[in-house]
Formats: structure tokens, C-alpha cells, sequence
């Protein structure tokens, strides 16, 4: 019989917890927010690719992005220097490595979006396949490693006086690669 109180009271005091939650997350995320000279990025990766015919089976893609800055709390307007690296699988040593990488610098003010677009960065390489050599009952494969650099990640930084102000990146690991805080 007494279950129903019991029961209640949980059920406050679970509603209680999950609204106490949600009120620290906003707060921290407005926090944040509100800190000086804090960029938000939005990076939209594009690309271009060919179809691999024939006897030929590497695969060229080319690849660029598109990032727009937007200033939560910034001083004054001020030039943004927007840093972007693309990363990629080098197939021969089984190694990430920066593959291209600039700069870009937009000028950005309070509550305004800028947007810039980066240079194409080529990615060549050949996946792993086999290659029939002889004719007939003995006709045999031949298989080849995979050659070249394969598209893996990218990451952008912006600076405002040489200050980190915000960063994007379409992995966590990337982070560590381009000299991000951690």
C-alpha cells in the first residue's frame, strides 16, 4: 500500500535530477558561448571523383571545403584566420599524414556569418586488387597492395590575434594531428 508515494517521490525526485541536468548543460553551453572571442565553424566537405574503368583502378578525388564562420562574442570586427589541413591514409607506410593544409582570412563581426572556401586538394590512390596474368587453364591472379594517399579527415582551426577562438573537425583523433588543445 505504501508503494504509490514511494513510487511518487522517485518520480520527482527523477524529474528534479533530469531538469537540474538540462539547466547546467544550458548554462555551460551559454557559457561558453558568451566567452570572449568565441567562433562557432560550420564546415561542409565537398568533393569530385572519378570512376575507376578499364584495366586502370585508381581513384583521383578531389577534395575542398566550404566553412562559415559565425562570432558569438567578438570585441570588435576583426580579421578571422581560418587554418585548414586535409589528412589522408598513406597506403604504403599504413600512416596518417597531412596531405594539404592553408589559410584563409575573412573579417568577421559581432552576430555576422562569414563564409570561405578552400583550395581543391587531390587525393590518388589505388586500392588493393588483382591482375590475371597468363591465359587459359593456367591463367593465375596476381594480387597488388594498395598505393597512394586516401582521403581520411580533416580540421579547421580560427584564430582571432593569434588566439584559438574555435576549431571543427570531422574527427576527434584529427584534433591531436593539427596541434589542437586537448
Amino acid at each position: 500500500m505504501n508503494t504509490r508515494p514511494t513510487s511518487t517521490k522517485r518520480r520527482r525526485t527523477s524529474l528534479r535530477r533530469i531538469s537540474a541536468h538540462i539547466v547546467c548543460i544550458l548554462l555551460t553551453t551559454t557559457g561558453a558561448a558568451l566567452a570572449d572571442n568565441s567562433i562557432k565553424l560550420q564546415v561542409a566537405p565537398k568533393s569530385e571523383h572519378n570512376d575507376p574503368k578499364g584495366n586502370n583502378p585508381q581513384e583521383v578525388q578531389n577534395r575542398w571545403l566550404e566553412i562559415s564562420a559565425t562570432a558569438f562574442h567578438l570585441e570588435k570586427p576583426a580579421a578571422v584566420r581560418l587554418e585548414w589541413a586535409f589528412f589522408g591514409d598513406n597506403l604504403d607506410t599504413d600512416k596518417v599524414v597531412k596531405h594539404g593544409s592553408g589559410t584563409e582570412t575573412v573579417e568577421l563581426a559581432q552576430s555576422k556569418q562569414a563564409v570561405a572556401k578552400t583550395k581543391p586538394v587531390n587525393f590518388t590512390f589505388t586500392p588493393r586488387h588483382s591482375v590475371r596474368t597468363g591465359s587459359g587453364k593456367r591463367a593465375r591472379s596476381k594480387v597488388i597492395e594498395a598505393t597512394g594517399v586516401r582521403y581520411h579527415a580533416w580540421g579547421v582551426r580560427a584564430f582571432v590575434d593569434g588566439k584559438l577562438a574555435g576549431e571543427a573537425y570531422s574527427s576527434p583523433s584529427i584534433q591531436k594531428l593539427m596541434g589542437g588543445t586537448d
